[in-house]
């Protein structure tokens, strides 16, 4: 399976889960590590911009487009999250470490559209090693999604 990450140049190849865990996300609460990525660069873009500040375009950033045994990734709570469970379904899931990736849905779909999807990765599985990523370029975000 390939999947897409958006991070500053600095920070494209690291897959540690760094940032999730400073900050905590969706899946997973501030001090597990996870690595948010999207089945589709189309939808990493729009979920980096819901995020960023709408008075600041994002610049210097990268995506990096990764691999994933197709077999090492779970579709287990794919149709049965509600965005109130999220939270404590990613951070058991994290710390159970039954799967190295999940497969999820994005906020940002309508609930019946099952053809994007978020992808989230546990870095701390033990078979980490088979995520590679295959690519990084420079994302140019046209301005006509951010300014008004």
């Amino acid at each position: 399976m390939l999947v897409y990450r958006i991070a500053k140049k600095q920070f494209i190849n690291d897959l540690s889960g760094k940032g999730a865990e400073l900050a905590g996300g969706r899946w997973n609460l501030k001090g597990l590590p996870a690595i948010y990525t999207s089945s589709s660069l189309a939808l990493c873009i729009c979920e980096t911009l819901v995020h960023t500040d709408k008075d600041i375009p994002p610049v210097n950033m990268y995506f990096a487009e990764i691999e994933i045994p197709d077999e090492c990734v779970s579709e287990e709570y794919f149709n049965q999250v509600s965005f109130e469970h999220s939270l404590n379904i990613g951070t058991n899931w994290i710390k159970e470490a039954n799967s190295l990736a999940i497969k999820v849905p994005s906020a940002l779909m309508p609930e019946a559209y099952t053809k994007d999807y978020n992808v989230i990765i546990n870095p701390r599985h033990k078979d980490f090693s088979k995520v590679k990523i295959l690519r990084t370029e420079e994302v140019l975000f046209d301005l006509r999604l951010i300014k008004d």
